[in-house]
């Protein structure tokens, strides 16, 4: 592949029951431009990685993939170092390995929008969550409209299948890699250099499953993650710190109530919001 627009970026491990689905709405694309399908193999220790030499061997012109014998994910932040470092296009796109694309223009869609809004540096959509675990499924769509940095550091818009991107971030944040959510503060990355668009469409498939790093978390830890990942956004975010600061305790205070742990915490967390200026505290 010499000239692709768009790199696909894919994240596996352990995904012997997904990821032949996950690369078929790869392959599926239909596109006006050549497009890569870069993967990175996390020592698996299932059938992934072989399932994955099958497609590599079957479509050598679009994949490129990094097999790895040590599974990295706790020493490195695999997107941004081995990943991106690797994609040629101008834009790229992020699926995981358990996820997947439904439809066959998705990529052509996203790409002629960003085409055209040169302002905009970062297109999601819609999409399905299917729980495995629960065995419900349900449409996740919110309404047309656009995204910038001071609507995303209060939540993740976008599904990490469903964006694509200007590969426009040549260098990441020291720190980075021991961010818990990796997609998270990539996207804060992004719209800080420009806008960001949610179209109104379903496009692909979340999938929820007892394996998963967010799936496998209750309530209390999921919240002591978010909780975390606001601090360490402190670091990187530097301009934005009061905002940053204003969530972080908001969102500790909110934990508190919702939990009902009703400790000297949260008179301390009441203040800090006073100190910032908010009057109205749970709005």
């Amino acid at each position: 592949m010499n000239n692709p627009i768009i790199s696909i970026c894919c994240m596996t491990y352990n995904h012997e029951n997904y990821i032949r689905q996950c690369l078929d709405g790869f392959v599926m694309q239909q596109t006006t431009f050549e497009y890569e399908i870069l993967v990175h193999e996390d020592a698996s220790t299932d059938s992934t990685a072989k399932i994955l030499r099958e497609y590599e061997a079957k479509y050598p012109h679009l994949f490129r993939c990094v097999y790895q014998t040590v599974n990295q994910f706790k020493i490195q932040n695999t997107l941004t170092n081995i990943l991106f470092p690797m994609a040629k296009g101008k834009y790229i796109a992020l699926c995981e390995g358990d996820d997947y694309w439904t439809d066959p223009l998705k990529l052509q869609k996203q790409v002629d929008f960003l085409k055209k809004n040169k302002d905009i540096v970062i297109c999601g959509h819609g999409a399905k969550i299917l729980d495995t675990i629960s065995n419900t499924e349900f449409l996740e769509v919110n309404r047309e409209r656009y995204i910038y940095f001071e609507d995303m550091i209060k939540k993740n818009w976008f599904f990490t299948s469903s964006v694509v991107f200007r590969n426009i971030i040549k260098k990441f944040p020291i720190n980075f890699h021991k961010l818990p959510q990796g997609d998270w503060p990539l996207y804060l990355l992004l719209l800080e250099k420009g806008g960001g668009y949610f179209m109104n469409e379903n496009m692909s498939v979340y999938r929820c499953h007892d394996k998963g790093v967010w799936s496998t978390l209750n309530e209390i830890e999921a919240h002591k993650k978010i909780i975390f990942t606001y601090r360490k956004f402190l670091g990187i975010f530097d301009k934005h710190s009061s905002e940053i600061k204003y969530f972080t305790v908001k969102y500790k205070l909110k934990y508190h109530l919702f939990f009902k742990e009703l400790s000297i915490y949260i008179f301390y967390d009441i203040i800090e919001l006073y100190k910032m200026g908010i009057k109205k505290l749970l709005k």
